[in-house]
């Protein structure tokens, strides 16, 4: 029985034992890197004069950056991220190849483009008479963001989420002013 009482006890009050601590939690999301830079589906097949279709976009807020969504003649916008390997933490990953219903966010200071944004839903959906056929759909919206760290033009770094101002890279903040 004292044993018992003992065991109680310590799952009852372990809680808060552990918060008799600071506590914490990483005040930037991880940074997926990829060396030859990630491909990035639906950022050169655009129509600048296709039917703006926002539902599911990004929404970022960096002031050095002018976001501009970008318009697809299809609805929905399905693309496919295929399966990359990167490194986060030093240590090598594979992402898997995913499915997505996509809307597609250009971050831009001046002339250069510095981020993707992609507001993304999980689907399984195939092609039928040129025409996309969603079959299935998570019941989910996640956001990931590319940027191009360097200023050359290649996507190296994803973040889970949207562009925020601390994710500008410098090139970019010293091209602005």
């Amino acid at each position: 029985m004292r044993y018992l009482c003992t065991t109680v006890a310590l799952v009852l009050f372990s809680p808060a034992v552990l918060a008799c601590d600071f506590q914490f939690s990483p005040a930037t999301s991880p940074q997926f890197y990829r060396e030859q830079g990630w491909i990035l589906p639906g950022t050169t097949d655009f129509n600048p004069r296709a039917t703006p279709r926002s539902y599911g976009a990004p929404m970022g807020q960096a002031p050095e950056a002018k976001a501009r969504l970008l318009s697809h003649d299809e609805d929905p916008y399905i693309v496919e991220f295929p399966a990359q390997e990167f490194i986060v933490d030093g240590a090598r990953q594979r992402m898997h190849s995913i499915q997505v219903k996509a809307t597609i966010v250009r971050w831009d200071v001046g002339d250069r483009v510095v981020a993707y944004s992609y507001g993304l839903i999980p689907v399984v959906a195939h092609r039928k008479n040129g025409k996309w056929v969603v079959t299935s759909e998570l019941a989910c919206i996640f956001d990931a963001t590319f940027i191009d760290d360097k200023g050359d033009g290649v996507f190296r770094v994803l973040v889970r989420g949207v562009l925020t101002p601390d994710l500008v890279p410098l090139w970019a903040k010293r091209n602005e002013n």
